[in-house]
């Protein structure tokens, strides 16, 4: 048994001496494993400005998940080995014919599956990121959203109309409420030059990421 606990010698509780601490079953006791989120969940919600960390919990937390199932193999091996220990001797039968208890077979050892990069874990998710995290302007990562792509058009309608009118000197400096992964956040726009270099990066983006 103490050969198999090397399998998961970095998921147990080990004493002074590096040695596994074992309980009455000669089995040890797990250490706390990561929690992990639903990077589905978060993803979902807009929330992956940190999404790489989730990601490599994630990553971990199927390595704990495979040390939870090895130790349940350890537990059915122990029950196993106990039960073949006393397994009676076959019985003759009056018609000359013997009773046999079959020994019970081993377990199946779990199969570790390998460490997953950060990049594989979100293999899944990356086109949905990409659009989350969108384009940086001024610092702020707005998302390619059609939301922002809307606000965009009728901010360039309303300076058009500014321009008809000869008031285009009143419309800026003006705040563009933006949809990204942190939420709304403002971006300013202090003239027609940020704002049109603004608008062309995000219909630019939004052009690549939809062809």
């Amino acid at each position: 048994m103490t050969n198999k606990l090397d399998a998961i010698l970095d998921f147990i509780v080990l004493d002074d001496e590096q040695a596994p601490v074992l309980n009455e079953q000669g089995l040890p006791t797990l250490k706390q494993g990561p929690i992990v989120k639903d990077l589905a969940q978060l993803i979902a919600k807009g929330k992956v400005q940190h999404i790489e960390r989730f990601a490599e919990i994630a990553a971990q937390g199927e390595q704990w998940q495979w040390a939870r199932d090895y130790y349940d193999y350890l537990v059915e091996l122990n029950r196993v080995n106990e039960y073949n220990a006393n397994v009676p001797e076959p019985v003759a039968n009056e018609d000359g014919t013997l009773t046999t208890v079959e020994p019970l077979p081993e377990p199946t050892v779990p199969e570790r599956p390998a460490l997953k990069t950060v990049e594989q874990v979100l293999e899944t998710y990356a086109r949905q990121i990409d659009k989350l995290r969108g384009i940086e302007f001024k610092n702020i990562h707005v998302s390619l959203s059609e939301t922002n792509q809307n606000g965009l058009s009728a901010l360039k309608s309303a300076l058009e109309l500014a321009k008809e009118f000869n008031v285009e000197e009143q419309f800026f400096p003006i705040n563009f409420n933006a949809e990204t992964c942190k939420g709304v956040e403002v971006v300013e726009l202090l003239n027609e030059t940020e704002f049109k270099q603004f608008g062309l990066d995000f219909i630019l983006a939004r052009k690549a990421f939809f062809s």
